[in-house]
């Protein structure tokens, strides 16, 4: 009885050790590969539908067309995303290289515009015709570890004036 079970607690450890292991990048590369392009192409839809009905946010720094401001408030979105294993082991890589790393160049326009998308929903949901002087901010969320600091996501911050007329 004790000499069958000792394969199947091998067995057991060794599974245990291969998923904790394995695991986290398997997530990783499903997250990067399947996961975040459906996301992007469901921002996609949701840019169209603004398109069609005209975009409805500016950086102009005062109304366009003379007509009278009835009601005004600042309006903001924002989004904070992070990088896969995948794509930070990637463009751990591309870094030792130097020039321009893709993989952080489309997170950080992804997060861009699903901020500013964001945005463009909230002016509807509010009852604003529009938003002027649009500014977009963004922040470095790290975190320190063994004395170095990691960056572990970024928030991208889209606000502006919303005008109802």
């Amino acid at each position: 009885m004790a000499g069958e079970e000792e394969p199947f607690v091998g067995l057991m450890i060794a599974g245990i050790v291969c998923a904790c292991s394995v695991g986290p990048w398997l997530l990783s590369l499903v997250a990067t590969f399947i996961y975040q392009p459906s996301k992007q192409k469901v921002l996609l839809e949701r840019e169209s539908q603004s398109a069609i009905k005209g975009d409805v946010i500016s950086t102009l720094s005062k109304p366009f067309g003379g007509r009278e401001v009835k009601q005004t408030k600042l309006l903001m979105a924002s989004v904070v995303m992070s990088p896969s294993w995948v794509q930070m082991w990637i463009g751990g890589i591309m870094s030792l290289f130097g020039g321009q790393i893709n993989v952080f160049t489309k997170v950080v326009d992804w997060a861009r515009r699903e901020a500013q998308q964001r945005l463009r929903e909230k002016v509807q949901e509010e009852g604003f015709d529009e938003v002027i002087n649009m500014r977009i901010e963004t922040t470095m969320l790290s975190r320190t570890k063994g004395g170095k600091d990691k960056t572990s996501g970024v928030e991208i911050l889209a606000y502006g004036t919303a005008i109802k007329y």
